[in-house]
């Protein structure tokens, strides 16, 4: 079938489906380097351990500092000097006291900001002043429960003016920055940053859980950084956000380390059209959506249609056509990490130029998924990602089961118990990875095993799903994936794990290819289609196989309360344990 046709199957297929969900809501951002030439310097931040800084702490705190350094009185002694300089309760007034380059300290204990609580969450509902700061967005219908419009009200998302004058009616606790358009000397294309830049956050335990930041389950954000330049976010932990446990939103220049995000009813840690970032040693766990979310991430590709880099075309290579670029550098690094007990342990929609190694990704529904798949991300179509030496194992966990979401649709988030998993977007149970409409992906060196459905699934998603109705975009993924050396079906001792399937593709796109994968989960466990692809792959667009790829339309369909079991859509069952 010509693929002009098989196109326009896919746009009437999809103009049959109700209106998919959206995968993060967001006010309308853009990339931090946006309109600067040359892009920002960046840089990842470096911890410090000396400069101007506020302490926060609890009446409890030197009780719990002597409990838990009670063995390393060097460090007691240390943190108990330093808890004399507290000044301050709760960690929100320590921020806004905090200028550009301080480091915001919190001693152990538990911080529900009760203060913040106290500001109306839907206070631009009563007619108040922060009505006015509210705008529509696009590529969205609603803002997520509890803080959404009323019934009769129009789709709205809060601008920027919402953070800046309406403090803490849509966050537990933020940090908001402002590069402005005044020069910067050093840099005089580039903005200079006037408050809250440089910041660190740290909590003064020996654990993460020491510094627990609960939030209320009404706030969207427990902790949002907005615009706060080279954040750097290190020891402790966030729980029980009405959307996110950790939100950075127009970042250049970030790390988060040994930060644990639990509970989330969407996204344990998201960063969203942020850049020059690092994740290291996060544990995310119990969220509805993605445990980590890196998502319309920057792109770090090279205008030189020849320019070679890790996820690259091969030299001269060309496999979109005219205007494919190689990768120069990845945006964000995640690694040390750990999510598990998620929908999906990691996901990003335009989640371009993440470099992800030596986590371990498993007990999710879907262990790691990039697409192109939700509308009104920045950075569509994905592209560029690396991911190597991963274990991806038994992401096998069924939140989709029918009795717990009817009973997540029937109890709203701030009733439910913290433990439960509501889920709050689409994805196969038993699936380790997911490239769901992306391009130039580097996919090697990882080991999957007891994932019960397949342990990588690669198809392209039509344009239309992210709001493009061009039937000449229709099929612009799924192409130049390399799938390279990867131990599919074992464990690093060598055991055998069997996946249910190995690789599943619906042999869309140009490029594709898979070489040196160890195949170990054995027979009746092969892949579809049964021969591969060596590298470099076709150079021509090859035709998709609509026996793998319709099927799943009908997923796309699938909505938490209206519309939890689509019909012909089998992602949602729990595939029977492979032998």
């Amino acid at each position: 079938m010509p693929r002009a046709a098989i196109a326009l199957l896919l746009l009437l297929a999809l103009a049959a489906l109700p209106g998919t969900a959206a995968a993060h809501p967001e006010r309308i951002t853009s990339f931090p380097s946006v309109g600067l030439k040359p892009p920002p310097p960046g840089g990842i931040p470096v911890y410090r351990s000396s400069g101007p800084s506020v302490v926060v702490c609890k009446p409890e705190s030197k009780q719990l500092l002597q409990k838990i350094f009670k063995h390393d009185k060097r460090v007691l002694a240390s943190r108990l000097k330093t808890l004399k300089r507290c000044r301050f309760k709760d960690i929100q007034p320590a921020v806004d006291a905090a200028k550009t380059g301080f480091r915001v300290l919190i001693m152990p204990g538990v911080y529900e900001e009760l203060a913040s609580r106290m500001t109306p969450t839907g206070s631009y509902q009563d007619g108040t002043k922060c009505g006015k700061d509210y705008v529509v967005t696009e590529g969205f219908t609603g803002a997520p429960p509890p803080a959404g419009p009323r019934s009769n009200d129009p789709p709205v998302r809060p601008d920027r003016n919402h953070q800046v004058k309406c403090p803490n009616a849509k966050n537990l606790i933020e940090v908001v920055g402002d590069p402005t358009p005044e020069a910067d000397p050093a840099h005089p294309s580039l903005p200079k940053c006037l408050q809250k830049c440089n910041l660190q956050i740290a909590g003064l335990g020996k654990e993460p859980e020491d510094v627990l930041i609960r939030g209320d389950r009404k706030k969207t954000d427990v902790l949002r950084v907005d615009r706060a330049w080279g954040i750097y976010l290190r020891n402790f932990a966030v729980e029980q956000a009405a959307f996110n446990d950790v939100d950075l939103v127009e970042v250049n220049g970030f790390r988060i380390s040994k930060v644990v995000a639990r509970y989330g009813q969407d996204y344990g840690i998201l960063t969203f059209t942020s850049t020059n970032g690092l994740y290291d040693h996060v544990l995310a766990y119990g969220n509805g959506d993605s445990g980590i979310y890196p998502g319309s991430t920057e792109k770090g590709c090279a205008t030189d249609p020849n320019a070679y880099g890790p996820c690259g075309d091969l030299p001269g290579a060309d496999p979109l056509g005219s205007g494919s670029r190689g990768c120069d550098h990845y945006s964000i690094e995640i690694r040390d990490s750990e999510s598990y007990g998620n929908v999906l342990g990691y996901s990003g929609t335009a989640g371009n130029s993440t470099y992800v190694h030596d986590n371990d990704f498993h007990d999710n529904a879907t262990g790691l998924s990039t697409d192109s798949f939700a509308a009104g991300h920045p950075g569509m179509p994905q592209e560029c990602v690396k991911w190597e030496n991963n274990r991806i194992r038994s992401n096998n966990a069924n939140f989709f089961a029918a009795a717990n979401q009817k009973n997540c649709a029937a109890t709203p988030f701030v009733l439910r118990p913290k433990e439960q998993v509501c889920p709050q977007f689409q994805t196969p149970v038993g699936t380790g990875i997911i490239v769901a409409g992306g391009n130039r992906n580097l996919i090697q060196k990882n080991h999957l095993y007891d994932n019960h459905r397949v342990g990588i699934l690669l198809f392209g998603v039509p344009a239309a799903l992210r709001g493009d109705t061009d039937p000449a975009h229709q099929l612009d993924t799924s192409n130049g994936n390399r799938f390279l050396g990867n131990v599919m079906g074992a464990d690093p001792s060598g055991a055998r794990k069997p996946n249910g399937r190995e690789f599943i593709w619906d042999s869309q796109g140009a490029g594709n290819c898979f070489e040196g994968n160890q195949l170990k989960s054995g027979a009746g466990h092969g892949s579809e289609p049964a021969s591969l692809p060596t590298c470099p792959g076709s150079p021509f667009p090859q035709p998709t196989n609509l026996a793998v790829l319709a099927p799943m339309l009908s997923c796309a369909a699938w909505d938490p309360k209206k519309l939890t079991n689509p019909p012909g859509c089998d992602w949602f069952t729990s595939p029977a344990k492979p032998e």
